[in-house]
């Protein structure tokens, strides 16, 4: 069945409208449409017995983010039981969404500059372990969370600013200097992956790479739009990972800080600004290049499409690996 009729069948019964979701959970459903489209037909068994009744990985690609706002109570899950109790039993999951490397780094290793046992590339695999896993694993979240949790840090985990963040030198008259080399680095000011770097009035570079630049790739058109014409662009075998499915995170992890270092390097960058009592650094401002929205786009557009491709290889291999185990109760096959 092509690809594009698969992706309507699946998402059937769902009404969507550009102006109901931020463009960052644009960019989110996008990943999970595409993915949502590439499952095998034991694969989307397997994820139905985790979803609830209409779901999709499109649908649920969001609930992280609602469940971090839920935290302030705002957003949809403001006052929902679940997003409550794993807000109290995860209080640090904020912190499972990005990892700052510095952007040098060849290969990402525990404990390298940047790395926590809690950050993106941790959390990833924490989430494919307990969806393998047969059994409720105590203090841990149960396998349809990590499942929305693993569809949603695929779609960060391609956001290069989520991967790599800059480092800084400064001089006498606080001129930043930008630090690459992760030895270097060690102990550094850094930007927490561009959220510290301002251009213009008063933008964010992060906010511009997580929803400005999806935005120019989306061109108004809903994710549904955006992922039809993706997947019509097709998948490159260059994307694929190479050995076993649990050694995938690591490869693409050092491919994504490669694009993040692509993101900063026509960037000017002018003075910090800092903490009068601590001296922690509070701002950076930068200058974009003529250009870099519009060129940046295209990676973008790129980022999302291999990041649904690369979601739906995980979990198609996760069901290969894991076939004939079932639910309690239910038919359908799970991981």
């Amino acid at each position: 069945m092509p690809a594009l009729l698969i992706l309507l069948l699946t998402i059937a019964g769902w009404s969507f409208t550009a102006q109901a979701w931020a463009f960052g959970d644009l960019g989110h459903r996008t990943v999970g449409a595409i993915a949502d489209a590439q499952l095998t037909p034991e694969t989307r068994a397997a994820v139905w017995t985790l979803l609830r009744s209409g779901e999709t990985l499109a649908t649920v690609a969001t609930w992280p983010d609602e469940v971090k706002r839920a935290k302030k109570n705002v957003g949809p899950l403001a006052h929902d039981a679940e997003a409550q109790r794993f807000n109290e039993d995860f209080p640090d999951n904020r912190e499972w969404h990005y990892v700052d490397l510095p952007l040098d780094t060849a290969l990402y290793t525990e404990g390298a500059v940047g790395s926590r046992l809690n950050d993106i590339v941790q959390t990833i695999k924490r989430c494919v372990r307990v969806i393998e896993s047969n059994t409720i694993l105590h203090h841990e979240m149960t396998r349809a969370q990590a499942l929305r949790w693993l569809v949603h840090l695929l779609g960060d985990f391609h956001q290069p600013l989520h991967l790599g963040s800059g480092y800084y030198q400064f001089d006498a008259e606080r001129q930043a200097h930008l630090i690459t080399n992760p030895q270097e680095a060690a102990g550094k000011d850094q930007d927490r992956g561009g959220t510290l770097l301002f251009y213009g009035a008063d933008e964010q570079l992060h906010a511009l790479w997580d929803d400005g630049l999806v935005n120019v790739v989306a061109k108004g058109r809903s994710y549904l739009e955006v992922a039809q014409d993706l997947l019509t662009q097709g998948h490159q075998q260059v994307w694929d990972g190479k050995g076993s499915y649990h050694e995938w995170i690591d490869q693409w992890a050092a491919e994504s800080i490669r694009e993040g270092k692509s993101a900063y390097e026509r960037l000017v960058f002018g003075a910090g600004q800092f903490d009068g009592g601590h001296h922690e650094l509070q701002k950076i401002t930068i200058t974009l290049p003529p250009g870099y929205e519009q060129d940046e786009a295209k990676l973008v557009e790129q980022q999302l499409a291999k990041a649904g491709y690369r979601l739906a290889a995980i979990l198609n291999a996760m069901a290969v690996s894991c076939g004939g185990v079932t639910v309690s109760g239910l038919a359908s096959t799970s991981f």
